[in-house]
Order: C-alpha cells, then sequence, then structure tokens
C-alpha cells in the first residue's frame, strides 16, 4: 500500500468527481478531514474488495485455530477400540 494522503472536506468538496476517479484507478487513498478529525476514507474498490476479502481469509483462519485449540483431544478409531477392548478385559489399555 503507498501513501495515504489527506484533504479537508471542503477542499474535496468540488474535487470530489477527480479525486473518486484518481482512488478508482489505484491511486493512493485520502483521508477525507473535517476541523482536526479524520472522518472518512475514500478508497478505490478493488483496493476496498482485497481489503475486505483478506479480512475474511484472517477471520476464517482464526475460527479454525480457535476451534482446533479449544477442541477435546481425539483419538483415532483403532486407538478407541484398543482402549475399549482393554476396558473390558479390566486391564486398561
Amino acid at each position: 500500500m503507498g501513501n495515504i494522503k489527506s484533504i479537508g472536506m471542503a477542499e474535496a468538496r468540488p474535487k470530489l468527481t477527480h479525486l473518486v476517479e484518481e482512488v478508482y484507478t489505484g491511486g493512493d487513498p485520502y483521508l477525507i478531514v473535517s476541523g482536526s478529525k479524520v472522518k472518512a476514507v475514500l478508497i478505490g474498490i478493488e483496493r476496498y474488495n482485497d481489503m475486505v476479502e483478506r479480512l475474511e481469509d484472517l477471520s476464517d483462519a482464526a475460527e479454525l485455530l480457535h476451534a482446533e485449540f479449544g477442541r477435546e483431544p481425539t483419538m483415532s478409531f483403532e486407538e478407541h477400540m484398543a482402549k475399549s477392548k482393554g476396558m473390558k478385559s479390566g486391564v486398561p489399555a
């Protein structure tokens, strides 16, 4: 990601068509500032879609990790059968 530019709301208003075209064609995003506060970000749709896709991928990965670390220990069917046979015979496997 390149630089993020900032522009005041009053300055951006008459240039909005140009700014939208600039970010749409791959230009750097703009922080839209009013007073001394950042109020919005103007970003091209492709970059936005890429960011959303990455966030969804990271969320999915986090859910998988959480499920992997949060579940109870498992054993294969063969291990289960051997343990069950051992318990039936009175000798723990």
